[in-house]
């Protein structure tokens, strides 16, 4: 009885080690079934887990091509809605800044003029919709975090206003640090966070803004404010355009000011090398100051301090 019970156990883990096998068998036949199904969708869809991400610069080199985004910042970035062709329908000194870069370039560079919304810019820049961004982004410390901004090409006046036609109030910035007004803020510009730093003592009414701030602008004249906040270019436009009914005020003595220039995604360090060695050049022949006065632009230009060497002073 004993050997019979012996035997039956012997046979038992028999048929559990081959049941063993050939489940073990199976689970191998289905992983490696699954890893070919997986690369055949691969290869089917052109994904390739080996490819290496290049870099713009490297994509700019084989294309020809610039891929350049635009918002719409006049008359840096000037939109033309009646314009159907999508590389006409901008033009504005930056648009031309970029034209010289890709025309020296041997062979010339082709530009791609990619539209982007100001609402979701960052977003579009990381999807690879483009490489650059063409308008003059104002550059901040917290965006420093986000961008990779090229040299300046221009510096732009912040924080002055709008304010009606007759009033005189305000002399200067710190006269705007009072209880009894309000003040418009275009929400998230580079103004209002200037203004939310140094004013304490006046109510705000924040703006959002899609395009440009001119809205925000309009809360003076409507009455809703008694001033409206905002950079060189957008107030003195606006006050040329309702002359009548508002003026410009602090535009000769800016209370502060902010550089501006290209941007590229942070990881693109050789790209961001060929804008600021092209601004370089750019800024060193006078093209800023040519274009400065095809354009009537409303920013400071850099410059270059140089100092005659010894033996050209003699």
């Amino acid at each position: 009885m004993e050997s019979l019970k012996e035997n039956i156990n012997v046979n038992n883990k028999k048929r559990f080690y081959r049941l063993t096998i050939v489940i073990s068998l199976i689970a191998i036949i289905i992983s490696i079934t699954s890893i070919i199904n997986l690369q055949q969708v691969k290869s089917k869809f052109g994904v390739n887990d080996n490819k290496e991400k290049t870099n713009a610069l490297t994509e700019i080199k084989k294309s020809k091509t610039l891929r350049v985004g635009y918002g719409g910042f006049p008359p840096y970035t000037i939109i033309n809605p009646n314009e159907s062709d999508p590389q006409k329908q901008v033009s504005g000194y930056s648009i031309d800044l970029l034209n010289e870069i890709a025309n020296s370039v041997e062979p010339p560079l082709k530009i791609e003029w990619v539209r982007f919304s100001w609402e979701t810019i960052q977003t579009e820049l990381q999807s690879d919709k483009f490489d650059i961004i063409a308008d003059p982004v104002y550059q901040t410390i917290p965006r420093a975090l986000e961008f990779s901004f090229s040299i300046p090409y221009a510096y732009f006046g912040i924080a002055v206003a709008i304010v009606r036609k007759d009033d005189n109030r305000f002399k200067t910035f710190n006269d705007l640090n009072r209880e009894d007004i309000t003040i418009s803020l275009a929400k998230g510009w580079t103004s209002s966070e200037y203004a939310y730093k140094y004013l304490t003592k006046p109510k705000f009414k924040e703006v959002p803004v899609t395009g440009d701030a001119f809205n925000q602008l309009d809360d003076v004249m409507l009455g809703r404010a008694d001033v409206a906040l905002n950079d060189v270019p957008t107030v003195i436009q606006y006050a040329k355009a309702h002359s009548k009914n508002v003026k410009a005020i602090f535009i000769d003595n800016p209370p502060s000011s902010v550089p501006g220039g290209f941007v590229t995604r942070q990881d693109e360090l050789e790209l961001l090398n060929f804008l600021n060695t092209s601004i370089y050049i750019l800024m060193a022949s006078g093209t800023l100051e040519k274009l400065d006065e095809k354009w009537k632009t409303y920013h400071h230009i850099p410059n270059i301090s140089k100092k005659s060497g010894a033996g050209l002073m003699n």
